[in-house]
């Protein structure tokens, strides 16, 4: 049997191919950086760029990082204290006029930079799978038999910068 060539990047798909479940929601958020989603419940954390009038970042807080409570109604809601300094929340450096280098708090080895792409949106770029992409998701799988929950790994999910197609990693912690 012949099958033809794939030659465009959206006849290529991994969701669902790895732990990332089918049914979970993708978020429709403006200026949405990336999200993060977990085994336990579709609720999902977001990551979106805070702009001025004249469409740059905010430099005091170029990221708002908030949940998207789909068990709730789709409900948006910050994070909390906790949530902002252990697990979802961000530190940052400003290392060029529209390009920021930021790390997740709970994975600082893991670096992700915010700059513009060439229609000057901004988006995420990281490495996953040693090529530079953008990234788009990051699915967090966590073992909740004892007293905390532990990180068994992290999937990453995105489009490489110079072709386009889909790109995955799995990062056993």
């Amino acid at each position: 049997m012949y099958l033809p060539p794939k030659d465009k990047k959206n006849d290529y798909t991994i969701r669902g191919l790895h732990g990332l479940p089918e049914n979970y929601p993708i978020p429709e958020v403006c200026d949405m950086l990336f999200y993060i989603q977990r085994n336990q419940n579709p609720n999902t954390v977001i990551y979106q760029i805070v702009k001025d009038h004249d469409d740059k970042f905010i430099s005091s807080n170029p990221i708002y990082v908030f949940w998207r409570q789909y068990d709730n109604k789709g409900k948006d809601k910050p994070l909390n204290y906790i949530q902002r300094k252990l697990a979802y929340g961000y530190e940052y450096d400003i290392i060029a006029k529209d390009t920021i280098q930021m790390n997740i708090v709970s994975y600082p080895e893991f670096t992700i930079y915010v700059t513009k792409n060439d229609n000057q949106i901004y988006r995420a770029v990281c490495k996953i799978s040693n090529m530079w992409a953008e990234l788009s998701n990051v699915y967090v799988f966590v073992d909740e038999q004892g007293a905390f929950p532990v990180v068994k790994y992290l999937e990453l999910y995105g489009n490489q910068i110079d072709n386009g197609l889909p790109c995955y990693e799995k990062i056993d912690i």
